[in-house]
């Protein structure tokens, strides 16, 4: 993969009849996904009904689909670029299929605190509340496979994801997250190597008097389903892509 690898298949949509999206719209909202979505994303309305509920747009054709996910798919390589998610190794063409159908998106980079929390070979631990977006949701894959330039490493390294998870701490290298869209995928990379980073502050810290303190598995379970969920993960991501498509606004030209 390149550095700050961003990948996105195209996905399915058959549900409204949208146009193509024009930079700095705003997605109107699928009727039928309306219910679901409120509870997703925890949206409890105004008095008066005048706040628009986002959410990812649909289309009846191709070429609607390719456009919006070429836009996403280019704003979020500038998102990572000023995240400093800009180291990473030899392009690789080898294709790798999750078990789960649903992940249509991939983003990989070798960033500074995910690459150094890798060396541990061991997954992050519940000790606060933007972990538990990764909560029973962050696989390993034990051992260091090198540049990725066979389909079997990275057969292997789907297959580490298994059918639940949708990101992997790639031991002694990096880490991938996956999601239904690249915007998904592409928040869940950045609050995964935010987590990294204060995993490694936490452990640091660790002295007599200074034990961690566990969320329990309740909880956790609870926090990862109102936190974690995909349609959380696009809507966080959208005022990145808000910023970046205001301030080069011949990024979607």
């Amino acid at each position: 993969m390149s550095p700050a690898t961003v990948m996105e298949d195209p996905i399915h949509h058959s549900q409204a009849n949208l146009k193509t999206e024009r930079p700095g719209a705003t997605p109107s909202i699928p009727p039928d996904l309306t219910s679901s979505w409120r509870q997703d994303v925890h949206f409890l309305g105004d008095k008066d009904g005048k706040v628009e509920l986002r959410s990812p747009p649909t289309f009846n054709n191709i070429s609607d689909t390719r456009t919006h996910l070429k836009q996403h798919l280019a704003a979020a390589f500038r998102v990572f670029a000023r995240q400093g998610f800009n180291e990473g190794h030899s392009p690789s063409t080898a294709p790798s299929t999750t078990p789960d159908p649903d992940l249509n998106a991939a983003c990989h980079a070798h960033s500074v605190y995910g690459k150094a929390f890798s060396c541990f070979g061991r997954p992050i631990e519940m000790l606060h509340q933007d972990a538990l977006r990764f909560y029973n949701d962050l696989a390993v894959y034990p051992r260091y496979g090198g540049t990725v330039l066979t389909t079997e490493e990275g057969d292997r390294i789907a297959a580490a994801l298994g059918p639940t998870c949708r990101s992997v701490i790639l031991q002694n290298h990096g880490m991938i997250t996956c999601g239904r869209t690249v915007d998904e995928a592409a928040f869940l990379f950045i609050t995964l190597d935010r987590c990294c980073h204060a995993q490694l502050l936490a452990n640091a810290a660790v002295c007599p008097g200074f034990e961690k303190k566990y969320i329990p598995d309740e909880q956790a379970e609870f926090g990862h389903r109102r936190s974690g969920n995909a349609n959380k993960m696009w809507l966080a991501f959208q005022p990145y892509y808000e910023q970046v498509v205001k301030e080069e606004p011949g990024l979607l030209l």
